[in-house]
């Protein structure tokens, strides 16, 4: 069967059909016989210096207002959806709701589909500085307002490089080609000059921490928003990036968390230790860790804890919302990643095979389902022997030497006073089944990895689970046979100020899940669904209406997608984090609604990369893309 590869990033979709796997570092892709060189190429542009902007600090909207005015056909004026704290809009004293009839004298009315743009036109011809005149309507008052313009604040956010495709320098591609012939370079030039402008806005002009730029705008997300083209060649690099360290004969997860930490502009290093592999060193450096990772959070208070904790999914949606951003400011991901370094590279799957067989010279000639149990520093520790268990209760680590198990208990999640929670399980068709959200392999402010080396196995979980790390890291591996994960909400590979990872090896599986999750990377973080082989099922959605239809249609948020929180009344704004699914080989089907497969919002980075789609393309997504709504562009105030 030919292979194809689907890339879905920022809304754009490219696809490229190739019988083979090209490693972008030392290859420009090709489709057929063409390369992306051949047909998307542009020459590299200088952009210009940022200039000044006049900026008022509202968000738009537009309202029809049943009151006759004479110059206005349709008596649709702009409304103000939001005003942003310390800007002019708020000093002159506008607030949201009101209905802007009139600037400067002028009325704001127009059709409904220029009405936004003209607005924009009419604060954009004003000087900074310039006093402007504004009549609002407010609970049927006319009120005459004056405000202050001042400048727009932008910031010099950093890109990331990617030397590779520089390669096309001086090739003149056929896209270059038909923009010169229909003499519309300068056309092409002007979007690439306002994607700058965009990818250079800040997001919350009063923010203490948002003074030179963002530190969660990822130099990833900035380069797509400013060569748009090349979003196919850097898919593939990013995805190969990823997946590289599993073909490999020794695999460590540490590798794969720095690769993955990379794409969140964080330095992650891997210390090596000489120390034996054995069940006391692995206790050694679970302790070591639980350490580090107080230490990472020490400047935390407890409430401020308790609060994260409590408030992990979907917290932009709750009344303390600036106060978790605030909070969330304060942890340097880089050293809480950094804490993790020696569990990450004692997790190899020699290092593995070797702790088997130490446990097996430690405990092989005890009797019983449980071969050792001890309370420790890092909380309850268990060896089960290698026949069937039932694990009801949490534990910090839990190492099982085989059989078919079942886990009522967190399976390698954390919880309150356990920072670092680990599950390896090597053999069986083992059932995992949580009551409690951030289980199989979630991580909230630690640590949590699940890794199931057995055969057929079931998966089902709450929310924040399976793969899922809020404020730390989740980990969830699953090697040969089938697998059946079932999870409510913001799972399978989630990561918001963290990495969430979920690997598949090989097996025919099913993805299941309400909301939020398949590779859903939300601020500050990245979260990654990675299926090496398989005929696999992904299903999103079916838990959240969505507005535009609440009863046919809902809202997916996932197999690909990077989440950001866009400002507006009383909330402040962040950009997304990257998401990623992954499927290598097998003939798969996708089925979402809303927000789905490849796409992102508010400066986020959603990938979708089906490295072996079937012909069939059409029928095996299925997803109201979303490209079909407005809500995925940048937003500027003015």
């Amino acid at each position: 069967m030919k292979k194809c590869c689907l890339y879905t990033v920022l809304t754009i979709f490219i696809f490229s059909c190739n019988g083979q796997v090209i490693s972008p570092q030392n290859s420009i892709s090709s489709i057929g016989t063409f390369s992306y060189c051949d047909i998307l190429n542009m020459p590299l542009k200088s952009y210009p210096a940022a200039e000044a902007k006049p900026y008022l600090g509202i968000y738009l909207a537009s309202k029809k207002i049943e009151q006759s005015i004479q110059q206005c056909r349709e008596n649709i004026f702009i409304q103000v959806a939001g005003v942003i704290k310390g800007t002019p809009a708020s000093k002159a004293g506008i607030k949201d709701g009101d209905i802007i009839k009139s600037f400067n004298g002028n009325p704001t009315c127009n059709d409904a589909e220029h009405i936004l743009t003209s607005f924009k036109k009419m604060i954009e011809q004003q000087k900074i500085g310039a006093l402007v005149n504004l009549d609002i309507l407010r609970d049927n008052q006319i009120l005459s307002l004056t405000a202050k313009l001042e400048d727009m604040q932008t910031h010099k956010q950093q890109e990331t490089k990617h030397p590779y495709i520089e390669k096309c320098s001086g090739q003149v591609s056929m896209l270059e080609n038909t923009l010169l012939a229909q003499k519309a370079i300068p056309i092409f030039n002007n979007i690439l000059d306002e994607l700058y402008t965009r990818s250079n806005t800040v997001h919350n002009p009063v923010s203490a921490y948002e003074k030179e730029s963002h530190p969660l705008q990822l130099k990833e997300v900035t380069y797509m928003m400013r060569h748009p083209l090349s979003a196919g060649e850097v898919v593939r690099e990013l995805s190969q990036q990823v997946i590289a360290p599993l073909h490999e004969n020794n695999w460590h997860i540490g590798d794969i968390m720095q690769r993955i930490a990379s794409l969140l502009d964080i330095e992650m290093s891997l210390s090596e230790r000489t120390a034996e592999v054995s069940f006391p060193a692995l206790l050694q450096i679970m302790e070591e860790t639980k350490n580090k990772i107080d230490s990472a959070l020490s400047n935390l208070s407890s409430e401020e804890k308790v609060l994260l904790q409590n408030k992990a999914i979907n917290p932009w949606d709750d009344s303390q919302w600036n106060t978790i951003l605030q909070i969330s400011m304060k942890i340097d991901r880089a050293k809480l990643f950094n804490a993790f370094s020696p569990l990450l590279f004692f997790l190899s799957r020699d290092n593995l095979t070797l702790l088997k067989e130490d446990l097996m010279r430690r405990f092989g000639n005890n009797r019983g389902p449980i071969l050792y149990e001890a309370l420790t520093p890092i909380g309850n520790v268990i060896v089960g022997g290698p026949g069937p268990n039932v694990y009801a209760e949490d534990a910090a680590l839990i190492l099982d030497l085989g059989g078919d198990d079942l886990y009522l208990n967190n399976a390698g999640g954390t919880r309150p006073g356990m920072s670092v929670a680990l599950a390896i399980d090597w053999g069986g068709n083992n059932h995992y089944i949580s009551r409690e959200n951030f289980s199989q392999g979630a991580g909230v402010l630690g640590g949590g990895f699940l890794i199931d080396l057995g055969r057929n196995a079931t998966f089902i979980a709450l929310d924040g689970s399976q793969g899922a790390g809020f404020w730390g890291i989740g980990f969830l591996y699953h090697g040969d046979g089938n697998g059946v994960y079932t999870a409510r909400k913001s799972s399978q590979g989630t990561g918001q100020m963290g990495i969430g990872l979920m690997v598949n090896r090989k097996g025919d599986d099913r993805y299941l899940c309400s909301y939020g999750g398949q590779g859903l990377g939300i601020f500050g973080g990245a979260g990654i669904l990675l299926d090496e082989a398989g005929n696999d099922y992904y299903q999103l959605g079916g838990l959240e209406p969505d507005f535009r239809d609440p009863l046919k249609s809902t809202v997916s948020i996932g197999q690909g997608f990077g989440q950001g929180i866009r400002s507006k009344k009383d909330r402040n704004g962040v950009p997304g984090g990257i998401g990623m699914l992954i499927d290598e080989e097998g003939d798969d089907i996708y089925v979402a609604d809303y927000f789905a497969q490849g796409a992102s919002y508010y400066y986020g980075l959603g990938i979708l990369n089906d490295m072996h789609i079937p012909a069939q393309i059409d029928q095996s997504f299925r997803s109201k893309s979303s490209t079909d709504s407005g809500a995925f562009r940048p937003e500027i105030p003015l």
